[in-house]
C-alpha cells in the first residue's frame, strides 16, 4: 500500500513539472535576454550597500566594547549589572582627572579599590565588604577554621566597629572583650570612620603581639590589652555533666569541620552514658550556612523545615531537613539550646530551627539578631567580594535581623556576669577615681568582699583594706593596691563563680532532668 502511494506522488509530480517548464521556456529565455543586464547593475548595488552596512555595524559593535566593555544588547538584557557607557566615561574621567591634577604622587590601584568600596559603602550594609590582599587571606583563614589574632568577629555600626562576639577561648575572649562593644581606639588611634577591613587590620598582628584597645560598653569607656595569638582551630568542645547523663555541647563557630566535630562528640558521650544532650551557642558569631544546615538536620525529621532562603525579588526558598543532602546520622535523645546576646548569624539560624520546626527548648536571653546572607564572590585573580545576597527566615516566616530571635523561656545571667576584666597593665591605689575603680569594686562585691554601700567609683581607705583581705586570702602580697598580680586573681576568681552559677545551664540541666 505504502509503495503504489509514493508511485502514484512521485508520477503527479512528474507529470505537473514537465509541462510547466518545457511551456514556459521560450517566454522565460526572451524575458532573461532583456532584464539580465538591468539585474547585474542592481546585484552589485545591493553587495555594495549591505558590504558598507556590515561594515559600520561591526565598526559600531567594535567602538563599544571598547568604550564599555560589552555589546549593545547586554544592557537590553541585564541593564541592572553592568555600568552605561556614561558611567564608565565619569570613572575613567575622575581616574584621569586625580591622576593627572592630584598635587602628590597617587597609587592607581588605591583609587580604584577605593572606587570598589564606595560602591560597597553606598549599599550601607555592615556585612559586604570588598576584600583583596591579606583581607582575602583572613577570610579564607576563618572559613579553614583557623587563622591569627584577637579572635572576635566585627561589624560596622554607624561610625563604630561592634563587636558581634568573642571566640571560645580565643584571646579576645581571654582578655575580656564581650558582645555588643564598641571598639574606639586601637592603640590609642581612634577607628572613627573606619570601615571594617581597615580596624581589623589594625587590630591584628603578630601572635605574641599586643594591642590596647579602647572600648565602649553600656557608655562606660576602658582600654582592654589583649595578646594576639593562635584562635581556635577546634570549634566544639564537649562533656558529661558531673552525676547526670547529660551531654553538653558547646559550638564556637560553625567552619567546614564542625558537623563532623559535633557527631563525633555525640557518640562519644553516648559510649560515656549521655542520653539527652544540651547544646550551647552562646557567644557563637555564626559561620558557613552548609555547616549550620548539616547540624540543624541532626536533630530535625526528613521534611521539616530548617530555614527560608529569599534572595531580591524571589520567592523564599525554603530549605528542608533531608537524609540525602545532609546526612542520616541523627539524634532522637531529649535537646535543649542556649543563646545569649552574642549568638548571631548561623546560631540563630540553628536556634530558629530547633524552637519552631522541633519543639526543642531554647534557653537564656535575645539572640543577636543577623538575618541576613553572605557569599564570596570573585572580583578577579587577586580581589573578592563578601556581598549580602540574601535574607534568611525561621521556619515560620520571621525575618529575625535586628530583633533576634527570643528564647522560649528567658533567663539571665547574673549581673557580674556581666562585668569587664581590669586592665593588669595598670595598678589602682587609694585616692584613685574612675569607672575602672568602680568595676574592680563590682568584682569585689560579687565576690563578697566588699558591701553595696562602698561601691563607688572612688578607691576608698575602706576599699583599700577590702583589697588587703582579699590578697591576704589569696595568698598575695597584702598592699592594698590593685597590681598586676592583684587583678588577675580578681579576675579568676569571679570568672569561676559565673561558671560555678551558670543560670542558664542550670535552667536547661533541670528541663532535661524532667524528660
Amino acid at each position: 500500500m505504502t509503495n503504489d502511494s509514493e508511485e502514484t506522488s512521485k508520477t503527479t509530480n512528474h507529470q505537473f513539472r514537465k509541462p510547466y517548464l518545457f511551456n514556459q521556456k521560450k517566454a522565460k529565455d526572451k524575458k532573461r535576454q532583456a532584464t539580465e543586464p538591468k539585474s547585474s547593475i542592481w546585484r552589485t548595488l545591493i553587495g555594495i550597500l549591505v558590504i558598507i552596512l556590515l561594515t559600520v555595524f561591526m565598526t559600531f559593535l567594535g567602538t563599544n566594547l571598547y568604550l564599555t566593555g560589552r555589546l549593545p544588547w547586554d544592557g537590553i538584557l541585564n541593564d541592572r549589572s553592568v555600568l552605561s557607557s556614561r558611567d564608565i566615561r565619569r570613572l575613567n574621567n575622575t581616574y584621569r582627572v586625580i591622576n593627572d591634577q592630584y598635587f602628590e604622587d597617587i597609587n592607581g590601584k588605591d583609587l580604584v579599590s577605593g572606587a570598589i568600596n564606595g560602591m560597597t559603602e553606598s549599599i550601607q550594609d555592615p556585612y559586604s565588604q570588598f576584600l583583596q590582599d591579606s583581607a582575602r587571606d583572613n577570610l579564607d583563614q576563618t572559613i579553614d577554621g583557623s587563622f591569627e589574632g584577637i579572635g572576635a568577629e566585627v561589624m560596622q555600626d554607624g561610625d563604630k566597629i561592634k563587636v558581634v562576639s568573642p571566640i571560645k577561648d580565643s584571646p579576645a575572649e581571654k582578655a575580656g572583650l564581650k558582645a555588643n562593644d564598641y571598639i574606639l581606639k586601637v592603640d590609642g588611634k581612634s577607628l572613627e570612620g573606619f570601615t571594617v577591613q581597615e580596624a581589623v587590620d589594625k587590630i591584628r598582628g603578630k601572635a605574641g603581639s599586643t594591642v590596647k584597645l579602647t572600648i565602649e560598653r553600656a557608655g562606660n569607656v576602658q582600654d582592654l590589652t589583649v595578646k594576639r595569638g593562635e584562635v581556635p582551630i577546634e570549634t566544639v568542645h564537649s562533656e558529661l555533666l558531673d552525676n547526670s547523663s547529660i551531654g553538653y555541647i558547646q559550638i564556637t563557630n560553625f567552619s567546614e569541620p564542625t558537623y563532623k566535630e559535633v557527631v563525633t562528640a555525640i557518640k562519644d558521650l553516648r559510649k560515656e552514658g549521655a542520653n539527652r544532650f544540651i547544646l550551647d551557642v552562646r557567644g557563637n558569631p555564626g559561620g558557613l550556612l552548609p555547616s549550620v544546615l548539616q547540624i540543624a538536620n541532626i536533630f530535625l525529621n526528613d521534611g521539616d523545615t530548617i530555614v527560608k532562603v529569599q534572595e531580591n525579588g524571589e520567592d523564599p526558598e525554603v530549605i528542608k531537613a533531608s537524609s540525602e543532602d545532609y546526612g542520616n546520622f541523627r539524634v532522637d535523645e531529649p535537646v535543649s539550646l542556649l543563646v545569649d546576646e552574642g549568638s548571631a548569624s548561623a546560631s540563630e539560624i540553628l536556634a530558629g530551627a530547633l524552637k519552631e520546626s522541633a519543639n526543642i527548648p531554647v534557653i537564656g536571653t535575645q539572640t543577636f539578631g543577623k538575618g541576613t546572607v553572605q557569599s564570596v564572590l570573585p572580583v578577579d585573580k587577586e580581589s573578592e567580594l563578601k556581598l549580602t545576597i540574601a535574607r534568611w527566615l525561621t521556619p515560620d516566616g520571621h525575618w529575625i535581623n535586628e530583633k533576634g530571635v527570643q528564647p522560649t523561656e528567658k533567663v539571665e545571667l547574673p549581673d557580674y556576669a556581666h562585668l569587664s576584666l581590669i586592665d593588669t597593665t595598670k595598678t589602682y591605689r587609694e585616692g584613685d577615681q574612675s569607672e575602672s575603680i568602680e568595676n574592680i569594686a563590682h568584682i569585689l562585691n560579687a565576690l563578697d568582699y566588699l558591701d553595696d554601700e562602698f561601691v563607688t567609683d572612688q578607691f576608698s581607705s575602706q576599699m583599700t583594706q577590702t583589697v588587703k583581705e582579699f590578697q591576704a586570702e589569696s595568698n598575695l602580697d597584702s598592699n592594698g593596691e590593685v597590681d598586676a598580680e592583684t587583678g588577675t586573681e580578681l579576675v579568676r576568681q569571679v570568672q569561676v563563680k559565673i561558671k560555678n552559677n551558670d543560670t542558664q545551664l542550670d535552667r536547661a540541666k533541670k528541663l532535661m532532668e524532667k524528660e
